[in-house]
């Protein structure tokens, strides 16, 4: 009788673990700009060695991206379960009301369409820099064009607000900024980690980007089960 219910679970444990076997990769969007272009994180699986989730970048170079949000949640084939939906530092400093809205909505749009929302924090921007960049920065300035100071003010407010609405709203944030600031206190983003120009990032950005996408997605779809 033992021999035969230490078979039953045998069987039992196979046939559960062929299903989830079976069961195809969790689709994941990430909707942005220039870093979610470079960051080619359709190639993450090979990278990090998953099997399991499947990644497309879809780009929308505008802070509004409703229209893009809105051709993905409609798609009648390759529909995703989670969209990463990102801002680039180059849209701040701009009207933060507007912003905040348009992001809430855009949560409601995925709601709707049982797709998760997944917001992401803005990647900050550097402090100092180069002579040859602080002096591109004070001409700016001069301008009265926006300079990384003002857009760091701007996204580290904005990425502020997105922690308090996703804690409110019960979502997973993808947090860029924790990933790659110089540290609590100085919220700039990490010297060693621009191309150059202080606000687009570099490979070594990028590889550290690459280690927080698993664990937010696992968080992600564990809220979702929980507030189902």
């Amino acid at each position: 009788m033992e021999k035969k219910l230490s078979l039953f679970v045998i069987a039992i444990f196979i046939l559960i673990s062929e299903v989830y076997a079976m069961e195809p990769p969790k689709h994941v969007v990430l909707l942005g700009a220039s870093v979610g272009r470079s960051w080619h994180i359709e190639d993450l699986p090979a990278r990090i060695g998953i099997q399991n989730y499947r990644f497309e970048y879809v780009s929308a170079y505008q802070f509004d991206k409703t229209e893009a949000l809105q051709r993905i949640l409609q798609r009648s084939g390759n529909k995703s379960d989670a969209i990463f939906i990102k801002e680039c530092a180059a849209y701040f400093p701009r009207d933060q009301v507007q912003y905040q809205a348009q992001m809430k909505k855009w949560v409601e749009l995925c709601k709707e369409a049982r797709v998760i929302p997944i917001p992401t924090t803005v990647v900050p921007v550097i402090k100092g820099g180069s002579l040859q960049l602080r002096a591109k920065e004070t001409i700016k300035w001069l301008l009265g064009k926006p300079t990384l100071e003002s857009r760091l003010d701007g996204l580290l407010q904005y990425n502020d607000w997105i922690r308090s609405f996703a804690k409110k709203e019960g979502l997973a944030i993808l947090d860029l900024e924790a990933a790659l600031r110089t540290n609590e206190e100085d919220r700039s983003l990490r010297i060693d980690l621009h191309s150059g120009d202080g606000l687009h990032l570099n490979k070594k950005a990028y590889d550290l980007l690459d280690r927080i996408v698993l664990p937010t997605l696992e968080h992600a779809f564990r809220k979702n089960l929980r507030n189902k």
